[in-house]
């Protein structure tokens, strides 16, 4: 009972003018207006969603002596630095070699949380034998991309 005369008084203490502003519906073109902004954000929001999130992270590679093996693909230590950020679970992923030559995949086994002076982390990977001899001994480009989610759950996990 005492809400009701609230909202009374309070709608009461308005002059006539103010009155007449909010009791009037709003023109065709405030409507449409506002139906535009909404579809453009309901778009925006849809992109979002379908857009994957991916995370690139890339540094070089320092790959020493291989074993010589006569088997397809070899487990492999080599030593990551990271240029910006490091990643913290890269367990099974991709890693791409970029020699001068050529670029190669393999597959991150597991990567040390231990840094030596240098800044390297030794990372267990696997990669085609073949493929790992061309860079023996050498330092070369990686770059690791880890795919997680969609770009609206990050945007809405950051909040």
């Amino acid at each position: 009972m005492e809400e009701e005369k609230k909202q009374e008084r309070s709608y009461e203490l308005r002059s006539e003018k103010v009155r007449s502003i909010v009791g009037q519906i709003p023109s065709s073109l405030v409507r449409y207006g506002i139906t535009a902004i909404g579809m453009v954000l309901l778009c925006l929001f849809a992109v979002a969603y379908f857009l994957p999130y991916k995370q690139v992270y890339s540094g070089t590679a320092t790959i020493h002596k291989t074993a010589t093996t006569p088997v397809d693909s070899t487990n492999i230590t080599i030593l990551l630095k990271f240029e910006n950020k490091r990643p913290d679970k890269v367990k099974g992923q991709i890693i791409c070699l970029q020699s001068p030559y050529r670029t190669f995949a393999g597959q991150i086994q597991d990567l040390s949380s231990v840094r030596d002076t240098l800044e390297r982390q030794e990372a267990i990977c696997r990669f085609k034998s073949a493929d790992i001899k061309t860079v023996e001994n050498q330092t070369v480009d990686f770059q690791i991309t880890r795919t997680s989610g969609n770009l609206l759950q990050k945007m809405l996990g950051d909040i």
